[in-house]
């Protein structure tokens, strides 16, 4: 999980972790990029929000896809307008706010398909 609200972080690890899987957290997109680059880690599936200060989310996973261009990221936000720019440059992406049978799903099957868009109605 990448995202600057240390509230946000802790809902979505402990939610994570209840589902069975494992988590990380990164204050920032900036935070995230170093690991990638110069930590040389890699996940299956990260979650990122896009306003974030420094670098937004996209930003952030244009850099990662250059490292690693396999990982999922999908793009965590309230803002419905970046949906195609999300799915434009490769990204999933899910509208706030995000339920928990969305963030199970996200889990489940989000390595599995090469788009997904789940919004809350």
């Amino acid at each position: 999980m990448v995202d600057d609200d240390p509230d946000i972080r802790k809902i979505f690890g402990k939610v994570i972790s209840h589902l069975g899987y494992s988590s990380f957290a990164f204050e920032s997109g900036t935070s995230f990029v170093r690991a990638i680059a110069k930590d040389k880690l890699s996940f299956d599936l990260v979650l990122m929000d896009y306003r974030m200060p420094e670098m937004n989310g996209i930003e952030a996973a244009k850099i990662i896809q250059r490292y690693r261009p396999d990982m999922k990221i999908v793009l965590i936000t309230a803002f419905d307008f970046l949906e195609k720019e999300a799915l434009a440059n490769g990204l999933l992406y899910v509208r706030k706010p995000v339920s928990m049978e969305e963030l199970s799903n996200i889990l489940k099957h989000g390595i599995e398909v090469p788009a997904l868009v789940l919004g809350s109605n």
